[in-house]
């Protein structure tokens, strides 16, 4: 039954850019689940109540006042993606838009992470494109500088790597290494399934001393 069910889980795996295997799993259960699953800085958010985002990782790194490696990685992206952007953390700008935002729903993009701040947050909102950056910044930006796509970035002080699995929800981004994703998903599903008992427990009164045994 066990096997089984890792071989369900592993095809889940299979089938992540098409369907967000790891939507819904929240970035704690993840974190649990993993020494190596790696949550971004805190300043890394949503920039409005409610988005999430989860799946595959395309890359690309900006130079501050620069967009063009955005609409570069766009264009060769695919359904399902998450576009993860190197920013260097500037505040200055606003690389991404409604605009962006329109093109990244079209053509089934899963959300946008970067290390920097956005523009055009009302519209964006009102599309309903998930996106997590460092705030917002009305500022234009240029397309002279083409920008680096596809390889390892920094974003939010955490490596990406084309293909790493992107969790984002209101905690926070996590990154899961492409190859441990299988036994992080298997991980974080047993995870979920505990902490239910757990919450079991606590309605039927035992204590959290009693329940992780901590002496008193």
């Amino acid at each position: 039954m066990i096997s089984l069910k890792m071989s369900k889980e592993s095809k889940r795996v299979g089938k992540a850019r098409q369907l967000g295997v790891f939507s819904g799993l929240p970035t704690g259960a993840l974190c649990n689940a993993h020494p190596r699953v790696r949550a971004m800085r805190a300043d890394i958010g949503p920039l409005f109540a409610g988005a999430k985002l989860a799946g595959p990782a395309k890359t690309a790194v900006i130079s501050p006042g620069q967009n063009a490696a955005l609409h570069r990685t766009l264009a060769g992206a695919k359904a399902g993606d998450v576009l993860v952007v190197d920013g260097g953390g500037c505040r200055e700008f606003g690389p991404f838009g409604d605009i962006l935002a329109s093109a990244c729903r079209h053509r089934g993009i899963a959300g946008l992470v970067i290390d920097s701040t956005v523009r055009d947050l009302a519209g964006i909102r009102e599309i309903g494109f998930p996106v997590f950056c460092l705030g917002t910044n009305p500022s234009a930006t240029a397309k002279t500088d083409p920008g680096k796509i596809d390889g390892t970035v920094t974003c939010g002080g955490v490596r990406v790597s084309p293909g790493d699995q992107i969790v984002g929800d209101a905690d926070g981004v996590v990154v899961i290494p492409k190859e441990i994703s299988a036994e992080v998903l298997t991980s974080a599903l047993a995870i979920m399934q505990r902490e239910k008992k757990i919450l079991a427990d606590i309605a039927k009164g035992k204590t959290t001393c009693e329940i992780f045994n901590i002496p008193l």
